[in-house]
């Protein structure tokens, strides 16, 4: 399981895949055109180890503890419901359960907290998404950090998350996913830091058009803005089926 001490992406949020906008219209702008904000947007401007999102502050004198994935796995145990699949980049020690979330027009759910990664059912909206191992291109969001409490363990989470570092992915690095008995590699061709505007094309990185199977992982990054409680960009990371 993920574990980091790292304090380089530093402001905890709390992930909500389409903003604190109305969920439905949201979800159409997002995934039928380009615009919209399909993204993981914080609503907390907490910091981590006397750090902002432009860095170090000069005189902090407190250091504040960070949770991590490892242990709050060991303590509280996997969510339920998140034994559809398994997804693990053994190049950053992740090794996380997935569960499987129905995007049914009005609302992209979020994982349950910072253990577990959710695989997107868009079967309803043609020509996005897939599932792993099929010829499409399977998304997968989780959590960057976290800084809330978590309903399935009955406690508060701060820290980072199991995405935390999936910026540092290149391309070659291999992501595994068990998935209906077999386990499927992946290798990854590229990763991109994207801006979080409503001029971004989503249906470009959600298409189920690819040339090779494929995987598509999601989450938060770029800059925190305390005002908006917003991530700048999304880190979104593609790799395809290796034979």
């Amino acid at each position: 399981m993920f574990d980091s001490t790292d304090s380089r992406r530093v402001p905890l949020m709390v992930f909500s895949l389409i903003g604190a906008v109305a969920l439905a219209a949201v979800v159409v702008i997002v995934i039928l055109g380009g615009g919209g904000d399909l993204g993981f947007r914080g609503n907390n401007n907490d910091t981590v180890a006397g750090q902002t999102a432009s860095g170090l502050v000069p005189d902090a004198t407190e250091v504040i503890p960070q949770d991590s994935v490892a242990d709050f796995t060991r303590d509280y145990g996997e969510p339920p419901g998140t034994d559809y699949a398994r997804l693990r980049i053994p190049v950053l020690g992740v090794d996380a359960p997935v569960g499987l979330w129905t995007v049914d027009g009005s609302i992209m759910p979020e994982p349950y907290g910072p253990v577990d990664v959710a695989l997107y059912d868009l079967a309803t909206w043609p020509g996005l998404g897939g599932m792993p191992g099929q010829g499409s291109n399977a998304i997968f969001g989780a959590h960057v950090d976290m800084n809330r409490d978590i309903a399935y363990a009955g406690t508060h989470y701060r820290g980072p998350a199991v995405f935390w570092a999936i910026d540092q992915l290149g391309a070659g690095d291999i992501v595994e996913v068990d998935f209906a008995g077999e386990t499927l590699r992946y290798g990854v061709v590229w990763t991109e830091e994207v801006e979080a505007s409503d001029a971004t094309d989503w249906r470009q990185y959600w298409t189920s058009s690819v040339p090779v199977d494929s995987i598509t992982l999601f989450t938060c990054g770029g800059e925190f803005d305390f005002e908006s409680h917003a991530y700048s960009h999304r880190v979104v990371v593609r790799a395809e089926r290796l034979p």
